[in-house]
């Protein structure tokens, strides 16, 4: 119960912190847009901890599913029309429908060959997208290595969201983090979600007590697709566009970093771990080449020391500031 009232209170205060850090940086558009991808890419990454974290299904594909994400609302807003909030909706659901089948034949492998097959991903889809560039179809084009390009912005109530002023863009980016941070919390607190710990951390007394593995495990593979689609297609309107290029292996490797960095399977360890990733990347952009080199650093200590990622910490600071207040009520409390 102390527990609990406790993490509520954390994460109200972390709440609280988000929605009043515009009040600071509203005149620097920069820092604005990193903020809004820190809460892009904490769902995003928060979605790969449920299947690579959560489930223990190696897949490193989820990068892919992103993307299509993107993409299926990118060209339905551009040759259709389609508004943007039906296009997160039906990017989410390509995505899913994509992993569901993806995972049919892929769960059936263990391991290294499942990951094998699902990084293969990684390459295959940004082959086809080129392929499909323009001049192939009449009518349509995926925009090729250029990317798709003049991706409509959603509009609420009249209004129409712009890249010149991006505080309303934060404020619709916070409420799309904190409606799919509590969806995966759910998930993972729902008998569904103890399922897939019980296989992660028991897989045969789970087994033995009648959980079904393959249908679990495709359970995660759709629905962690599902969230990444949507942070995809929700991607591609903030920038206006979406290409291959956020397929590249930076990007996965830095998605991935984010997730170790935050801790597989600890909520919300790769939501953090998002967050902060993201701004030390930005912070290492002058380093050039050595930005990796010195973000793979950081994880690698951080799995050797925190095997927890940044949840350790957060750990080891709340236990210290507990310890510090029992320490400054002792005198109080001794008998006079």
């Amino acid at each position: 119960m102390v527990n609990n009232l406790r993490k509520t209170i954390v994460s109200v205060g972390l709440l609280g912190l988000l929605a009043i850090l515009p009040i600071f940086f509203h005149g620097s558009n920069y820092i604005m847009n990193i903020l809004i991808l820190c809460l892009i890419w904490g769902v995003m990454a928060a979605s790969w901890d449920l299947i690579l974290g959560y489930a223990n299904v190696f897949s490193f594909g989820h990068l892919s599913f992103f993307i299509i994400g993107g993409y299926t609302s990118g060209l339905l807003a551009e040759y259709l029309g389609l508004s943007p909030w039906l296009g997160y909706i039906a990017g989410g659901l390509a995505a899913s429908l994509i992993g569901f089948l993806i995972g049919i034949p892929c769960l059936r492998l263990q391991g290294m060959y499942l990951a094998i097959v699902t990084f293969s991903l990684n390459f295959v889809l940004p082959t086809f997208i080129v392929w499909a560039g323009p001049g192939k179809f009449e009518n349509f084009s995926t925009g090729g290595s250029w990317g798709l390009e003049r991706i409509p912005s959603p509009s609420l109530f009249g209004y129409v969201f712009s890249r010149k002023e991006l505080v309303p863009w934060y404020y619709l980016t916070l409420a799309f983090f904190v409606l799919f941070i509590s969806i995966i919390y759910i998930i993972i607190k729902s008998n569904v979600g103890l399922a897939f710990i019980a296989l992660r951390d028991a897989e045969q007394q789970a087994k033995s007590l009648g959980i079904n593995e393959y249908k679990y495990k495709l359970m995660v593979f759709a629905i962690s697709a599902f969230i990444a689609g949507i942070a995809g297609a929700y991607y591609a309107h903030f920038f206006g566009l979406i290409s291959t290029a956020s397929m590249s292996l930076d990007v996965f490797l830095i998605v991935l970093i984010m997730v170790l960095f935050g801790g597989l399977g600890v909520f919300p360890g790769a939501a953090i771990g998002a967050f902060i990733i993201t701004i030390v990347n930005e912070l290492l952009r002058p380093t050039l080449e050595w930005r990796l080199v010195i973000l793979g650093g950081i994880v690698i200590l951080t799995m050797m020391f925190m095997p927890k990622g940044v949840m350790d910490i957060l750990a080891a600071l709340g236990r210290l500031g507990r310890r510090i207040i029992k320490i400054k009520q002792a005198p109080n409390s001794a008998p006079t």
